[in-house]
């Protein structure tokens, strides 16, 4: 995503990216960034928290811890597009798998 600084009525700058900007990013209707469920699993990709962040560690997929400074705690995402690649990865292993034998 390109960074914009947009001009604000009042003459302000602000670095923040406009909505039709974000939109572009996005995979048709699905986000680009999802949030590890409390408990459950995670809606797009079926994933639980413990998998995604297993996943996350071995750096299968794409994460993002965002924490401002000084503060303890933070919010974790998860790339959505790099979960499904992942995933896609793994069913075309297992068929090559299969095929193989």
């Amino acid at each position: 995503m390109k960074t914009v600084l947009a001009t604000q009525e009042n003459g302000s700058h602000s670095l923040a990216p406009s909505a039709s900007q974000i939109m572009a990013d996005r995979e048709g209707s699905l986000p680009v960034w999802v949030r590890a469920p409390k408990r459950g699993h995670e809606f797009y990709s079926g994933c639980t928290r413990p998998k995604l962040y297993e996943w996350a560690g071995k750096n299968f997929i794409r994460s993002v811890s965002i924490r401002e400074p000084g503060k303890i705690k933070g919010v974790r995402l998860f790339h959505l597009a790099s979960i499904l690649a992942f995933i896609e990865r793994c069913e075309s292993k297992a068929k090559a798998e299969l095929n193989s034998e």
